[in-house]
């Protein structure tokens, strides 16, 4: 067969790199191989597609649900304080991008309470309302390229140069004039060209699925992202792709070829992920989210104990009890009360803080651990570069809670000046259940509530965190395709 090629070439007169790139295309289109990986590509892009914009279109509508539900609550509330203890419900905005990659928006849900008495923390996993969604975790795009996409790479790369070796076709071309570095080059190129025919053309029919069908619409950011994605999937497939032509060209028996990828296809798409975030708890534990939140309330029990003991031993020093007017003497226990509390509070703020800041701290340390750990890994990279550009990873969650601090102390300050407001406008308000400005409005007035405005990475933040898995997997593709290269002009073709 080569030496047909080469007679048509130089009869021809195309130029051999060309003609060795069209004639591999031919060869794998051709085959059932390609047909096989064409289907099965179509069918679960298309189908996660699917899945993809239904999810997006369940984060709508549990957006409105779940707004609408908790100011509903609070405009039954008797008055502001219980305003702050109920606390308003944030939810992340409902993401597009969340049809390629899933990331961690059903994991670890995507609404958090705002409150007095407690940080910002997610809430409503779809794992703590369906448990049997944890077996088996998510299928998405991202899922599909990392595990499927990858294992048809070895299938087309694992005989690339053995299987020739084999079949005794490699060394009748190569006896002829064809330069061996051209050769390689030809059929891996014409063979990876093969490879992304079933990921473009597929990926083109979703787009036009979620433009037309699902009636979504992308800002420039969005496609800038989604066209980052797609290099990242590009860049991934081209790493397997090198690994399989240096193990290729490693061996002279394509089954020990396919073997040994298959070993390594377990161990960096299933083992080292998976492993490494093991690896980083056991070198960096943490305390559990409910371990923090009783140190937390057993802190703010002590604070309020600490405040009302204070109060009373300066009542009974300035003896309030003989005071014999109630308005009076309600306004001096309130007096006495607001002064200890702000002489306390500054205390129990810092310890608050601290006690958060250090779990923080461990959290940071642990995840950037696993992240670095599992870096080893292409399957974590384009795990990483999908979630970050989608913004439904990690940073983007980060970014989400920072956010919901530095709300949580406007909305702090809001409860507590209504609160005084309250105190002033009734002798003894602050003795609950007596007065309140629901008895005096009907219901409270839940549109002057500060409002929350979250802000998105911006897409170069974005670009910046995934450098690293963006360099991992162009330094994976070149040091194995230079290795193979350097195999294969040595190699013996006997």
């Amino acid at each position: 067969r080569e030496i047909r090629i080469y007679l048509t070439e130089r009869y021809h007169g195309e130029p051999m790199l060309g003609f060795l790139i069209r004639n591999q295309i031919l060869e794998n289109v051709y085959g059932i191989k390609f047909v096989i990986t064409f289907l099965v590509c179509a069918v679960l892009l298309i189908g996660t597609t699917i899945s993809g914009l239904g999810r997006y279109e369940t984060q709508l509508r549990d957006e409105k649900h779940i707004v609408s539900t908790n100011l509903g609550s609070l405009e039954e509330a008797s008055d502001w304080h219980d305003v702050g203890e109920e606390g308003v419900k944030i939810v992340k905005p409902a993401n597009k991008l969340v049809i390629f990659a899933a990331g961690l928006e059903d994991s670890v849900g995507r609404t958090a309470t705002v409150k007095e008495s407690d940080f910002p923390h997610m809430e409503d996993s779809i794992y703590s309302t369906a448990p049997i969604f944890a077996i088996f975790g998510e299928l998405d795009m991202t899922f599909i390229i990392q595990t499927v996409i990858s294992l048809f790479v070895i299938l087309f790369t694992f005989d690339l140069i053995s299987g020739e070796k084999e079949r005794g076709t490699l060394r009748q071309c190569l006896s002829n004039p064809v330069p061996r570095n051209t050769y390689i080059l030809g059929k891996s190129i014409g063979s990876f060209i093969s490879l992304l025919i079933p990921l473009v053309i597929p990926l083109l029919i979703c787009l036009l699925i979620i433009l037309i069908v699902g009636n979504v619409s992308l800002t420039t950011h969005e496609w800038l992202a989604l066209g980052l994605i797609i290099l990242g999937y590009v860049l991934y497939m081209l790493a397997f792709f090198s690994l399989g032509v240096f193990v290729s060209s490693l061996t002279r028996n394509p089954a020990v070829s396919f073997l040994v990828l298959l070993f390594i296809w377990v161990l960096l798409v299933l083992v080292v992920p998976k492993g490494s975030m093991m690896l980083a708890n056991q070198i960096h534990p943490i305390p559990g989210i409910n371990d923090v939140r009783a140190d937390q309330f057993k802190l703010r029990e002590n604070f309020f104990s600490d405040v009302w003991r204070k109060t009373a031993e300066e009542m009974e020093r300035q003896n309030v009890s003989s005071i014999q007017d109630r308005g009076q003497r309600y306004s001096m226990i309130r007096n006495i009360r607001n002064t200890v509390r702000s002489e306390l509070e500054p205390g129990y703020e810092e310890q608050n803080e601290k006690l958060v800041d250090d779990f923080k701290l461990r959290q940071n340390n642990l995840t950037n651990l696993a992240i670095s750990l599992s870096r080893a890994s292409p399957a974590s990279a384009i795990t990483y570069i999908a979630m970050n550009l989608s913004g439904t990873g990690y940073q983007e969650q980060e970014n989400f809670l920072s956010q919901l601090v530095v709300y949580r102390e406007r909305f702090n300050q809001f409860i507590e000046v209504e609160n005084e407001k309250e105190r002033q406008r009734f002798a003894g308000g602050f003795m609950r259940g007596r007065f309140s400005a629901a008895d005096e409005q009907g219901t409270l007035d839940v549109s002057i509530i500060p409002k929350f405005e979250y802000q998105k990475l911006s897409l170069s933040e974005c670009v910046n965190t995934i450098l690293p898995d963006l360099a991992s997997l162009i330094l994976v593709s070149i040091i194995f395709y230079l290795l193979a290269f350097i195999n294969f002009i040595r190699y013996d073709v006997r």
